[in-house]
């Protein structure tokens, strides 16, 4: 009658902290305790109910973790790289720019190289590309 009590302790305190954390992890161990549980309704030796619960443990587990993979990598967008952020925006200059400058964009100060006429202070600019680390505008 022990082996019941043990299998039934294992499942809940799984299913519990499985609950607490909800990390899904401690399911698996929840399944496996039923299984060996109906493994002693069935009248199995000790050493069948927890091969019975390590197998299936097991089992829930490894299907678990490509469930929960496939369900995240499916929710967690691409952060946008730098070209899709930037390029293709207008932004105003805060001083005259020939060549090479520094200016703001977005709340971030970016070193901006001028490939086109000389834009004055206030004039609206199009980021047309990024070379290195610096963003190549044109007015």
């Amino acid at each position: 009658m022990t082996g019941i009590y043990m299998w039934i302790i294992i499942s809940v305190a799984a299913l519990i902290i499985d609950i607490i954390t909800s990390g899904f992890f401690f399911a698996g161990f929840t399944i496996g305790g039923i299984s060996a549980v109906i493994a002693w309704m069935l009248g199995k030796s000790m050493f069948i109910q927890e091969c019975a619960f390590i197998v299936i443990s097991g089992v829930a587990i490894a299907v678990e973790f490509m469930w929960f993979r496939k369900k995240v990598k499916n929710k967690i967008p691409e952060p946008p790289s730098l070209e899709e952020k930037y390029l293709g925006k207008t932004v105003t200059a805060d001083k005259d720019i020939e060549n090479e400058a520094r200016m703001k964009v977005e709340g971030i100060y970016w070193a901006v190289l001028n490939k086109g006429d000389k834009i004055y202070k206030g004039e609206k600019a199009k980021i047309i590309g990024i070379s290195g680390n610096k963003l190549v505008i044109k007015k």
